[in-house]
């Protein structure tokens, strides 16, 4: 029979990689607010403008971002599982 379950350190990688991803959506994420709220410019269009932004496109990198932390947390319980599983087999062997 093959081998069954996942590959522990693949899965560390993948979290390493989303842990990262999430923390530059972040630090871009606040980089696009101080120069959203910076912008040399009054008027009706600006407040639609910063509107839209603190409305809709930062929430949705902040949705981007808990999706990933979310996923991380996912995929460290499922390599936590399978070390787990692994050890109990290893040790009924």
């Amino acid at each position: 029979m093959g081998v069954v379950g996942a590959d522990v350190g693949a899965l560390r990688n993948f979290v390493l990689g989303l842990s990262r991803r999430s923390q530059e959506i972040t630090a871009t994420t606040a980089r696009l607010t101080s120069l959203v709220e910076g912008i040399p410019w009054v008027g009706p269009d600006r407040d639609r403008f910063i509107a839209d932004w603190n409305g809709v496109h930062r929430p949705g990198l902040v949705g981007l971002i808990e999706d990933l932390v979310d996923a991380a947390k996912q995929a460290t319980k499922a390599a936590d599982a399978q070390e787990a599983a692994s050890a109990q087999q290893a040790g009924g062997c």
